[in-house]
């Protein structure tokens, strides 16, 4: 029965902070925060990939950008 009970328990915590999650989400200012930290990651990204090449050649590095159709150097 215990069992029965907690199980209940966890089952309504996770759902009440899934509901508290999206709601805080639909807030302009989460959103952003959400989006800063993502164009953050995008940004180490390219650092650690450009970091190799960094330490053997200055010059040719490599760079996420000419994936970008809107990256004028690349064209």
């Amino acid at each position: 029965m215990t069992l029965r009970i907690r199980a209940r328990q966890r089952f309504a915590v996770r759902a009440a902070c899934i509901v508290i999650a999206f709601a805080v989400l639909r807030t302009p200012a989460a959103q952003s925060a959400v989006l800063g930290g993502m164009v953050g990651f995008a940004d180490i990204t390219e650092r650690i990939l450009r970091f190799p090449c960094w330490l053997l050649d200055h010059r040719h590095c490599f760079s996420l950008d000419r994936f970008d159709p809107t990256c004028p150097q690349c064209m």
